[in-house]
Formats: C-alpha cells, structure tokens, sequence
C-alpha cells in the first residue's frame, strides 16, 4: 500500500480529533473512574496518555510490531 504525504489535516479528521479530545475530557471529568480529580491528577492522566502514544509509535517506527 502506498503511503500518502498529508499536508495539513482535513476539517473532517479534525472535528474527529476534536470529539475524541472532548470525550477523553468528559471521562477525565465525569467521575466515573476517578472522582473529583485535581489539575495535577488531569496532566499526570495526559501525560501517560502521551507516553503510551509514543512508544507504540517507536515500536511502528522500528517494525516491532511486523
């Protein structure tokens, strides 16, 4: 399959970005799985989510995964 340069992200793609965002908002928020979280408890929740994206991006960076 061949690989296509994107430049720039599409309004669709972004609205799906957006909505994503927003819903991992409303589950950092809503209690459910952590109640009452403060700001530092909210970027230390981002932050791991970050971390988990980079490694699975190495990892299909080096073809671990293949």
């Amino acid at each position: 399959m061949e690989e296509k340069k994107v430049e720039g992200i599409p309004p669709y793609r972004m609205a799906q970005i957006i909505k994503t965002a927003g819903d991992v908002a409303d589950r950092i928020t809503s209690g459910k799985y952590l109640f009452n979280p403060t700001y530092q408890e909210c970027e230390i929740i981002i932050e791991l989510v970050a971390e988990t994206i980079r490694k699975c991006k190495d990892k299909e960076d080096k073809d671990v995964c293949k």
